[in-house]
């Protein structure tokens, strides 16, 4: 492991972490990148925390209309820039305490959430704080979005942010048992948390350990219930008249279905089941950028097509009614189609989906990662809200 440990050391010029990465050696995971990472800025939408969904509430469930909040648009209503927003809602100096006061007020009008735990987590973190994340596909969205989060609240706090990238469950796992992760690490986040890890496993680590992307009882986690998801899509497909929906989801890397996966199939056969109607119809295919067209041509090849695709991403979906829209299947008048996620692709596809505010679980994952830095990490999930944003690819909701 003395690759990866050397992967992991670097030193600061001047106010910059200088690092060393090495060729990765066979089996050895190593990071993507060290020090101060960037973003481009993507516009999210802000939910409240709240506790656990209960599933009565998604009955019914109809879209908000609720406007995009991010630091971009607090920094535009004050007239600063987007690092000058940041660093007054982590506490961190530079900022005069009018300009902090106003852009903190701002904030809470505009719903952003972030800034008062960011805040408070922000003072008098120790300069030498080393946060190491271990995320599976930096460049999916849902994954990026939280390590663009992350980004937002650790940059101006002066701790350092490495990233390791594992692509399965089992890859991720291996990474806890080289000495490097904890030797080099005061506080490990995992986005999300890796399949095949017991709770145990991870306390054993020796270092805080927080959890993005999903939640974990008894683990300081951040994310959405999955369950309610697969509730509230079914839900709204059934409320539009859709009487036959297949459920289709992607396998890992391993051939398993992920954890969010597994946790919105649950969902979609409760749901289907209170109103009388089939679950079964479910399909599973190989994670890649094919995936969705690869689901669509196994409907295609059978005898009959679905009123309804539930997908358990933005990018199953899009995949899908694009291969749909090649084979004349109109969409929604012979076929509606959901998605979960709300990423940029649903708004460029004009795709009906269940949006998670995947952004602000990194900013709250960070938030509970410089808690743990001041010697009080938090031991409860954090389950986010989600919500329908209804667009062209499915028919209108006929509940009242």
């Amino acid at each position: 492991m003395a690759a990866a440990e050397d992967g992991l050391r670097g030193r600061r010029d001047g106010g910059t972490l200088a690092t060393r990465v090495p060729r990765p050696a066979a089996g050895v995971l190593h990071p993507l990148l060290v020090g101060s990472l960037s973003f481009s800025e993507r516009v999210t939408r802000s939910a409240s925390p709240i506790a656990r969904i209960r599933a009565a509430i998604v009955t019914n469930m109809e879209p908000e209309d609720t406007s995009p909040v991010g630091m971009a648009s607090i920094a535009a209503a004050a007239g600063v820039s987007v690092s000058t927003v940041s660093r007054a809602l982590s506490g961190v100096p530079g900022v005069s305490t009018a300009k902090r006061a106003e852009i903190r007020r701002i904030a809470r009008a505009q719903g952003y959430l972030a800034d008062e735990s960011a805040r408070d987590a922000g003072r008098d973190v120790r300069a030498a704080g080393r946060i190491t994340a271990v995320i599976p596909e930096p460049d999916r969205w849902v994954f990026g979005s939280i390590l663009a989060g992350l980004h937002d609240v650790l940059t101006p706090t002066g701790a350092t942010l490495t990233v390791y990238q594992g692509l399965s469950g089992s890859e991720r796992a291996k990474l806890f048992e080289a000495t490097a992760l904890s030797r080099n690490s005061d506080v490990v986040v995992l986005v999300p948390m890796p399949r095949r890890m017991p709770v145990p496993d991870v306390r054993r680590l020796g270092v805080p350990v927080v959890v993005a992307g999903s939640l974990v009882e008894g683990v300081a986690s951040v994310g959405i219930d999955d369950d309610i998801v697969g509730q509230q899509a079914t839900n709204y497909l059934i409320n539009s008249g859709c009487k036959s929906i297949v459920y289709v989801s992607s396998t890992d890397h391993e051939g398993t279905p992920g954890n969010a996966s597994r946790r919105r199939a649950e969902g979609f056969a409760a749901r289907m089941q209170r109103a009388g109607l089939d679950p079964s119809w479910q399909v599973q295919v190989p994670f890649g950028t094919g995936a969705g067209q690869a689901a669509a041509e196994q409907l295609l090849a059978g005898d009959r097509l679905p009123d309804a695709v539930f997908a358990s991403s933005d990018d199953l979906a899009s995949g899908m009614m694009s291969a749909f829209r090649k084979a004349g299947v109109r969409i929604p008048e012979d076929l509606s189609i959901i998605g979960v996620d709300d990423s940029p692709i649903a708004s460029l596809m004009h795709l009906t989906t269940i949006a998670q505010p995947a952004r602000q679980q990194g900013h709250l994952a960070a938030s509970m990662a410089l808690r743990a830095l001041q010697g009080d990490p938090p031991s409860e999930p954090v389950t986010l809200e989600t919500r329908l944003v209804v667009r062209e690819s499915t028919g209108r909701s006929t509940s009242s």
